[in-house]
C-alpha cells in the first residue's frame, strides 16, 4: 500500500488515495455504498477538486474537452460527455456515467499521490526525522554531558560530605577519648588506653580516605601517622614509678600534641581552591634536582 502524503484539503486526499489503492478489482466503479465509492463521491466532487476532475476526464476522453475548462465549469456547473447522452452535472454524470466517473476519479487521485509534488512531499516527510535528529543532535549531546557533569559532580560532593562528616566525626571521638585517657592517667598510670586506640584508628582510617589534591592528600597521610597517643604513656621511668606531677607533665604534652594535630584536621576542610594553591606551590619543590621525595 503506498504510503499517505497528503494532509490538507480537510484530510480527504489521503483518505481516498489509500483507500482507491487496496481496490483489487480492475473495475473502477467500487460497489454503491461501499467506503471507496464513499471516498470517490466526496472527493472528486468537491469543489476544490471538480476543475482537475473534469480535465482528467476530458484526457481520459470521457468528456467534452471544453468541458474540461474551469471558467466554463463554474459558469455552467455541467459536463458533457464524449457518450451521446447531453450535459448534465456533475453529480448526475458520477450517476448516470458511473464507470466514467469512477475512471477520471481514480486517475486524478492516482496522479495527486504520485505526481512531482506530492514525492517531493513524502520525500519531505522521510528526510523530516533525519533532519530533526540531526538538528537536536548537538542539543542532546550537551544535554546528555551536563547530566552526566551534574551525575558527576553531585557525587563528588555526596562522597566529600561524607568524608568531612567521618572526619569530624573522628576527630570528636579522639579529642573525647583522650581528654579521658590523660585525666585518668593523671590519678593511675595504668589506666586503660583501649578506647584512645580505637578512636585514633577511626579517624586515621578516615584521614586514608583524603585523595582529592595532591598536597590535601599528603598532609592528610601524614597526619594520619603523626596522631599522638599509639601507645599508652610511660607508667615508669629510669625504673622508677613516675609520680603525680611527672604524669601531670606527661599528660599536659599529649593535649597539647592532640590540639595541634586535631586542628591540623580540621584544616583539610578548607575549599579546594587552596589545596590546589598548595599543590602547585609544592610542584617545583619535588621536581628541583637533589629534593628530597
Amino acid at each position: 500500500m503506498r504510503r499517505r502524503t497528503r494532509h490538507g484539503r480537510k484530510g480527504l486526499g489521503t483518505a481516498a488515495v489509500g483507500l482507491v489503492l487496496l481496490a483489487a478489482a480492475p473495475a473502477f466503479a467500487a460497489p454503491g455504498g461501499s467506503k471507496e465509492r464513499d471516498v470517490q463521491l466526496v472527493y472528486c466532487l468537491d469543489t476544490s477538486h471538480r476543475a482537475e476532475l473534469f480535465t482528467a476526464a476530458a484526457r481520459l476522453g470521457l468528456l467534452q474537452p471544453a468541458a474540461s475548462a474551469p471558467v466554463s465549469v463554474m459558469a455552467t456547473d455541467s459536463v458533457m460527455p464524449t457518450a451521446s447522452v447531453g450535459s448534465m452535472t456533475p453529480q448526475a454524470w458520477s450517476v448516470r456515467r458511473r464507470d466514467d466517473f469512477a475512471r477520471a476519479c481514480s486517475a486524478l487521485m492516482g496522479a495527486a499521490s504520485d505526481g512531482p509534488g506530492a514525492a517531493a512531499e513524502e520525500k519531505k516527510e522521510g528526510d523530516g526525522w533525519l533532519q530533526t535528529f540531526l538538528t537536536s543532535l548537538p542539543l542532546l549531546a550537551v544535554g546528555s554531558l551536563l547530566t552526566l557533569g551534574g551525575q558527576s559532580w553531585e557525587r563528588v560532593s555526596a562522597e566529600r560530605r561524607l568524608l568531612k562528616q567521618q572526619l569530624e566525626s573522628g576527630r570528636t571521638s579522639f579529642r573525647a577519648a583522650a581528654r579521658e585517657y590523660l585525666r585518668n592517667y593523671e590519678e593511675d598510670p595504668a589506666a586503660d588506653h583501649t578506647a584512645v586506640l580505637t578512636a585514633r584508628e577511626a579517624l586515621g582510617a578516615a584521614l586514608a580516605q583524603v585523595t582529592a589534591d595532591r598536597a590535601r592528600r599528603a598532609r592528610a597521610h601524614r597526619l594520619a601517622d603523626e596522631l599522638p597517643l599509639a601507645g599508652p604513656l610511660p607508667e615508669f621511668a629510669a625504673g622508677r614509678r613516675l609520680g603525680t606531677d611527672a604524669r601531670a607533665r606527661q599528660a599536659q604534652e599529649a593535649r597539647l600534641s592532640v590540639d595541634r594535630k586535631l586542628s591540623a584536621v580540621s584544616d583539610l576542610n578548607r575549599r579546594g581552591l587552596y589545596w590546589r594553591w598548595r599543590t602547585a606551590r609544592e610542584r617545583p619543590a619535588r621536581t628541583t634536582p637533589g629534593a628530597s621525595a
